[in-house]
């Protein structure tokens, strides 16, 4: 269906994408609802739920990573380039090579991580909510994982030929 602000020409996103903006979209609502309705509750009453701020970091833990990996599918990161838009083409290619095999090393180490805080967040919970702190370290094993599959995607199927 054509929305009106948007070009008649502009491509349908994947499911998965509206997913994620659906999911990032009720997050930070409730993250808005939880946090407006401490601070009535904190300046009108004097009193607060506690329940509400750590579900609020909770949610952000979330949305962060959920942001961080549709902002790497859609290639928006912030980039420095003035020493890669200096240099030939050769140059540039083995640059953009070498820039990508870092990543994957550091999105590894980073997945390695978060693996092991999943591993023992397991057995520890929030203090108010009592979730295992696992679900808040599989954010960051979710957006790392994510990202080095969109790194390889980029780098090995998105690669042109020739």
């Amino acid at each position: 269906m054509h929305t009106p602000d948007a070009p008649a020409d502009a491509p349908h996103k994947p499911l998965i994408r509206k997913a994620a903006e659906v999911f990032m979209a009720t997050t930070l609502a409730l993250m808005v609802i939880a946090v407006f309705s401490n601070v009535v509750l904190r300046y009108a009453f004097g009193t607060g739920l506690v329940i509400y701020e750590e579900l609020s970091r909770l949610l952000f833990v979330w949305l962060v990573c959920m942001g961080t990996v549709v902002t790497a599918h859609e290639k928006r990161h912030l980039s420095f380039d003035l020493l890669i838009d200096r240099v030939g083409p050769r140059t540039r290619a083995a640059m953009g090579v070498l820039a990508t095999l870092v990543s994957a090393i550091v999105l590894g180490m980073v997945a390695k991580g978060a693996w092991d805080q999943v591993i023992a967040g397991l057995r520890s919970f929030s203090p108010v909510i009592g979730y295992p702190l696992a679900v808040a370290a599989a954010a960051t094993l979710f957006m790392a994982v994510a990202m080095e599959i969109l790194l390889f995607k980029q780098a090995v199927l998105d690669r042109p030929r020739g």
